[in-house]
């Protein structure tokens, strides 16, 4: 009977061993990729003492013309919320061949600070803290901590493509942030770019590396290759929708595992206020794994509506 029962148990003890938190998990972790907006690195000049040009007659063609003084204080910190109530079709469990739909509850907070350094260079400093909540699933609720340090710089040369480098720490917690799942510390950079850009959309991609220089468990420590290509339009200056996808490649150092994940999206913003958005979105993820019996291969789906604030000073 013993050994019957040690041929029984060895299929679920290669699945833990074998499946891992971060392709379980890698849906809900997009958002810890940057997204650097050109117009994000200029400091907001619109209310620094403006002066007005002398009034004249084409005045009722062209509007008012705003002056805006040079601004040499520091940029503002940033700070951004959000929250969403979600519904997914594969929720993160020990065996990603076991599809268990739920809903979920995510939220978001992130601070950021991007002063100008000289000669084009930004600081990009931020941390972030995001809570993941199941129903009924205790075991796969999780919360993600990030923080980075780095420079970005926009070349005008290169018709503003924009350069970053950057270190991140990681670090993963179940349920209680005492005690951690996964950590990593890595550097990261990479280009981004608008290739299309007009009053009513915006096109723009990007492509990045991220090396691992130490991780919690040796076997999770990776290299990481990603790009993205994203599509926003807005149907009026308060709504728009932006269509994207997201593709990448996990060298994992220590074994030979590898792994590819493409993430496509759809997501509707309102902006009733300068301040807040509202959006609702759809993301669906694909993700191929060469270990044993496809432990870490799945598919995931999820929908949901949130609202975002966001204020700095």
């Amino acid at each position: 009977m013993k050994s019957a029962y040690l041929y029984l148990m060895f299929p679920f003890s290669v699945a833990i061993a074998r499946a891992d938190i971060l392709a379980n998990l890698s849906p809900y972790l997009n958002s810890s990729r940057p997204d650097y907006d050109p117009s994000a690195l200029e400091p907001d000049l619109s209310e620094m003492n403006p002066r007005y040009a002398p009034f004249s007659s084409a005045d009722s063609d062209l509007g008012v013309q705003q002056l805006l003084n040079s601004y040499d204080g520091l940029p503002p910190v940033e700070f951004y919320f959000k929250t969403s109530i979600n519904y997914t079709d594969n929720i993160p469990d020990i065996n990603p061949d076991t599809n268990t739909s739920a809903w979920l509850w995510a939220g978001q907070f992130d601070v950021n600070w991007s002063p100008l350094v000289g000669n084009g260079w930004y600081l990009d400093a931020g941390l972030g803290q995001g809570i993941y909540r199941y129903e009924g699933s205790a075991p796969g609720d999780f919360e993600n901590f990030d923080t980075h340090l780095g420079l970005v710089k926009s070349i005008p040369d290169l018709d503003d493509l924009l350069f970053f480098v950057r270190y991140e720490f990681q670090r993963i917690t179940a349920d209680s942030l005492s005690e951690s799942n996964y950590s990593a510390h890595r550097i990261r950079t990479g280009f981004r770019k608008d290739l299309l850009l007009s009053s009513r959309y915006q096109l723009s991609a990007g492509v990045d590396a991220a090396f691992d220089l130490s991780a919690k468990l040796t076997r999770r420590e990776r290299n990481q290759y990603s790009a993205d290509v994203k599509y926003t339009y807005w149907f009026s200056d308060k709504v728009n929708s932006t269509l994207f996808w997201n593709g990448s490649f996990w060298d994992f150092n220590n074994t030979e595992r590898e792994d590819v994940s493409h993430t496509f999206g759809l997501e509707l913003t309102w902006t009733p206020t300068q301040d807040l958005s509202i959006f609702s979105n759809v993301f669906y993820t694909n993700h191929n794994s060469n270990t044993f019996s496809g432990f870490n291969d799945f598919d995931s789906l999820q929908v949901g509506l949130g609202f975002g604030v966001n204020f700095s000073f």
